[in-house]
């Protein structure tokens, strides 16, 4: 009997090697499986972070564009740099010629004080 208890007894204890050597293998799988998913959720952070930079920079850029083609749309700034240019309205005698891409056989010419854009055709 006393042979009976023994085996039994290096059975529990192999039995209990054997439980904690699988314990401690699915405790290691999980630690790498968790260290490898941190590190994934920090190289998508660290894109995310980037991505948001870059979004702010074009979010700027357009900003700055917009601004940019503002000013060129004043109207004074357009009577300015005409001016610079030695530009000037044109006088009552003289006369406007129209000349549009799409119609190259037809030009029409107006006069400079024809405010009711009637056409006086050549």
């Amino acid at each position: 009997m006393n042979g009976k208890r023994m085996s039994r007894r290096a059975r529990d204890r192999r039995m209990n090697r054997l439980l904690i050597a699988a314990f401690a293998l699915v405790l290691f799988i999980g630690v790498c499986g968790q260290i490898a998913m941190m590190a994934r959720l920090s190289g998508q952070n660290k894109r995310l972070v980037e991505t948001e930079q870059e979004m702010r920079a074009l979010s700027a850029s357009a900003d700055n564009l917009n601004l940019s083609l503002n000013q060129y749309h004043n109207l004074e700034r357009i009577a300015a740099r005409a001016e610079q240019l030695g530009m000037q309205q044109p006088g009552e005698t003289q006369l406007r010629v129209v000349n549009l891409p799409t119609l190259i056989d037809s030009t029409s010419t107006q006069s400079a004080d024809n405010t009711g854009a009637e056409e006086m055709i050549d």
